[in-house]
């Protein structure tokens, strides 16, 4: 049997971020033809290995405090590195890989945060870039503010180049969508001319199958729902934009009581001040996010930065739950048709009307829970990606 290394720079367990669900589940799916070891990095000493050892035949976990790795990027911030290639960059991690990388007949490498590892590595591999941060960081920046923006500013550049020179020193990469594939290699030709980057291969998210297996909830609160890790930075902004912009609005024109609930870990300060605003509720961590999400009336997506699939419009989608998201919200999600599957707006205003109307129109609800989650079920469960997957690993390997 051949052997796979996943790579990633954090511990895929438990399944409370979108990436962690992408290398969990596309783990998972190498696992049923290769013997799969990972190789982690645990900042934070809290993953569960007992749960990784049911797919992975070895787990290799270098764990290290916090403060070494932001040490490490503050002498990062001289050079032409991204600060999140110098930040995971351990020179006990470079040196197993000198002893063990040829022990692999493929190294499957998650984000450009750990690329840098395999720069010199002859073994076949596959780079797993999940979104353009490039295109992140440029679409950030207008709306970015302070610390966040200065690290945009800085690191937009950087990241672009480093994910164009990427391209050219791996065998095969994978992206979830078809827009941000489209941006890497259009910047690719334009910067290297008569040159040919290496395949890249959309492959999307899929929807974990807890999500799937739910029994339809007929319960509907009046709440509009938020879902996603809040001390992620466009996740906060959407937060606080829909807080203090839009739902004001939403409810003067619907003229009725509700609450616009946040779910999600890690809300940081700026996230909990939103509960000064009468009808917001920031519920944290919560055991099962997915009670809030299938009895919300119409759940939200309002981002305005980013890239990549938003996985929580997926999950929305899979519950049968209206969504009313933005242009960039819906960007990603390849097949997605506003009005049939979703509703889209762009300005504070069309957003308000638009979540008005849903609340206030249950066969519009249905109709959009129905071809939602059908679209969920043709296109984005982790069943109908594993072919795709296995086909292009069997091509390196």
């Amino acid at each position: 049997m051949k052997k796979v290394l996943v790579m990633s720079s954090r511990i895929p367990y438990p399944l409370t971020a979108g990436y962690k669900i992408r290398i969990y589940y596309l783990s998972r799916i190498l696992a049923r033809k290769y013997r799969v070891d990972l190789l982690a990095i645990d900042e934070n000493r809290d993953g569960n290995y007992r749960e990784l050892e049911k797919i992975y035949r070895r787990v290799r976990v270098f764990r290290v405090s916090g403060f070494r790795l932001r040490r490490q990027a503050l002498f990062g911030l001289v050079g032409a590195k991204p600060l999140q290639v110098k930040y995971y960059f351990l020179p006990e991690v470079q040196e197993w890989l000198k002893d063990h990388a040829g022990d692999y007949d493929l190294i499957y490498c998650n984000h450009i945060r750990m690329a840098e590892y395999l720069r010199e590595t002859g073994i076949p591999k596959l780079i797993d870039f999940h979104d353009a941060i490039s295109m992140h960081y440029q679409s950030s920046l207008s709306r970015a503010r302070g610390l966040w923006k200065m690290i945009y500013q800085v690191e937009s550049r950087r990241v672009l180049n480093y994910e164009l020179a990427v391209l050219q020193f791996f065998d095969k990469a994978f992206i979830t969508a078809p827009a941000d594939r489209n941006y890497l290699l259009s910047r690719f030709y334009r910067v290297n001319p008569g040159q040919e980057p290496c395949p890249v291969v959309v492959i999307p998210m899929g929807v974990k199958e807890e999500v799937l297996s739910r029994p339809e909830c007929s319960e509907e609160e009046d709440w509009v729902v938020f879902l996603g890790k809040m001390d992620y930075y466009p996740n906060q902004e959407a937060a606080v934009y829909f807080a203090r912009e839009v739902f004001p609005l939403v409810k003067k024109i619907s003229g009725r009581e509700m609450e616009f609930v946040i779910v999600g870990t890690s809300p940081t300060g700026r996230v909990l001040e939103l509960e000064n605003i009468p009808g917001v509720r920031v519920t944290g961590f919560v055991e099962d996010p997915y009670f809030y999400l299938e009895r919300a009336r119409v759940v939200v997506a309002p981002v305005r930065l980013g890239a990549g699939i938003q996985n929580k419009i997926l999950e929305a989608m899979a519950l049968k739950k209206a969504v009313v998201t933005t242009p960039v919200g819906v960007r990603g999600i390849h097949g997605a048709e506003p009005g049939r599957h979703l509703l889209a707006a762009a300005s504070t205003e069309e957003i308000a009307e638009t979540v008005a109307k849903v609340l206030e129109d249950e066969e519009l609800r249905r109709h959009l829970g129905k071809h939602g989650r059908a679209l969920v079920e043709q296109k984005y469960t982790w069943e109908v990606i594993e072919p795709q997957v296995l086909r292009e690993i069997d091509e390196l390997v």
